[in-house]
């Protein structure tokens, strides 16, 4: 290795004993304080910006308001990168699922055109055969139903936004014909801003470059750094599940839709629409939806949200919701597992890192050992919770009619459920705080050969 020079030891900046360099380091002599501040600060911001794609606001929502939205969700982003990635992962298993049974239905219609010759007599059918040849249903059309990207207009109600398994039981049931979208006029109404996209990658790139660069020549990393690889991490999920997904998209597609609901609700045995949730169409779900984030926003909206219940029918969706019509599947728990285990062990690598103080390495260990104990603590909750909700229902509550985790949970009173909930919520926030707010405060101190600079020219052949 090509020798360098750690910094100037005669700045009155800065102060070294205990093998740590204490104060503000400047940056002539190599990397300074402001430069590892710079680059990890970039790095989050730019991740955290270009990682959301928020779902269509609401027609009555203003700027200010989707300022906010955007704010509290980077806000959010910040401290909770890898529930970014559970969201995208479940709404791209969602955008499968849809591009699956619209396939199903494509295959139903093929079979019912050259089966049955009276089908052929049906313009509605052989149109929609047609419609669907010409535009068929893919990933990209699924993720702008699920993001509130098409809203359905009936005669005896407001307008509302639809899903991709809500869509598809309307048209599979001949209740709309299939919509003929081009994913061009998906794509013009995305907005995200491609050269942004392409600085993100750089910068993302190069801080991984430097960090590799700086392990091979065995130059040390500060804990900042070593949060921000993770927070890369989580992003690097986070576009794979989202690259088929458009981004800031503030308008929506409006189809007509001549049959009533109370006439879909007549012929399906539904209860009137006064029953509803969020739109008249929340009775098309699955009965047994397996999701390992539902029950977390569950538990957010439990502790911290009382506002009062929105306007029905809903506007738009929440950027929180997940939809996959079939559950997840063991594949992605698998997965899920997995990503936990690369988030969490990145941060475990700082195990032995130099701290400026014992106290601080003991709390960041224990922060660590914290957040990947009750997330994997989370994830087997709640897959014992879904394979036996039911039985869960009966002997605890008396109740035969809940079938799944949430249905379960919604049988607590609040106050129980609050109490039951808050204290994880509460010490899972507080570990996840330590570690982001030690990058910060461990700066003061760190070993020399942080600021060390690498030597590219090792890299290089040269004579």
């Amino acid at each position: 290795m090509a020798p360098f020079r750690y910094l100037d030891f005669y700045n009155t900046t800065t102060s070294t004993y205990g093998g740590l360099t204490h104060g503000f380091v400047p940056s002539p002599n190599g990397r300074g304080t402001a430069d590892i501040l710079q680059s990890c600060l970039v790095t989050v911001l730019l991740c955290s910006w270009s990682v959301l794609f928020l779902n269509v606001p609401a027609r009555k929502d203003g700027r200010w308001a989707r300022v906010r939205t955007q704010g509290w969700w980077m806000l959010f982003t910040l401290f909770f990168p890898e529930m970014i990635t559970g969201i995208a992962a479940e709404q791209w298993r969602s955008a499968d699922q849809s591009v699956q049974d619209f396939k199903d239905i494509a295959a139903e219609w093929e079979i019912g055109d050259t089966s049955d010759p009276s089908q052929k007599e049906v313009p509605s059918m052989q149109d929609n055969i047609q419609r669907y040849r010409t535009t068929p249903w893919t990933m990209r059309h699924a993720f702008f139903a699920d993001m509130g990207g098409i809203l359905l207009q009936f005669p005896d109600c407001p307008p509302f936004p639809v899903d991709g398994q809500q869509l598809a039981f309307l048209i599979g049931r001949g209740y709309l014909e299939y919509p003929t979208i081009e994913s061009s006029d998906i794509w013009d109404r995305n907005k995200a801003d491609t050269a942004a996209r392409a600085v993100t990658l750089i910068q993302i790139a190069w801080f991984i470059v430097q960090a590799i660069g700086r392990g091979i020549q065995h130059l040390k990393l500060s804990t900042f750094e070593l949060s921000t690889i993770a927070f890369i991490f989580c992003t690097f999920n986070s576009f794979f599940f989202f690259r088929h997904k458009p981004r800031d998209v503030e308008t929506a597609i409006t189809l007509q839709s001549e049959v009533t609901i109370a006439h879909i609700e007549q012929e399906n045995g539904v209860q009137p629409c006064a029953s509803y949730t969020q739109t008249p169409l929340d009775f098309v779900k699955s009965s047994n939806q397996v999701s390992l984030i539902a029950p977390f926003w569950f538990a957010i909206r439990i502790c911290f949200d009382w506002s009062k219940a929105p306007e029905r029918p809903i506007k738009c969706f929440g950027n929180s919701r997940t939809t996959p019509p079939r559950g997840i599947y063991t594949s992605d728990i698998i997965y899920g597992v997995i990503f936990c285990l690369g988030y969490f062990g990145i941060h475990l690598i700082g195990w032995h890192f130099h701290f400026p103080t014992r106290i601080e390495q003991f709390f960041w260990r224990i922060c660590t050992l914290l957040l990947l104990g009750l997330m994997l603590l989370y994830m087997v909750l709640v897959a014992f919770g879904m394979m036996f909700a039911r039985h869960l229902a009966r002997l605890v509550f008396g109740n035969h009619q809940a079938t799944t985790l949430l249905e379960v949970a919604g049988l607590l009173p609040r106050t129980k459920a609050v109490m039951l909930h808050l204290p994880v919520i509460a010490i899972y926030c507080i570990a996840r705080g330590y570690i982001v707010l030690e990058g910060f405060v461990s700066l003061r101190a760190l070993p020399p050969s942080v600021y060390a600079s690498i030597s590219w020219f090792d890299y290089v052949p040269h004579i």
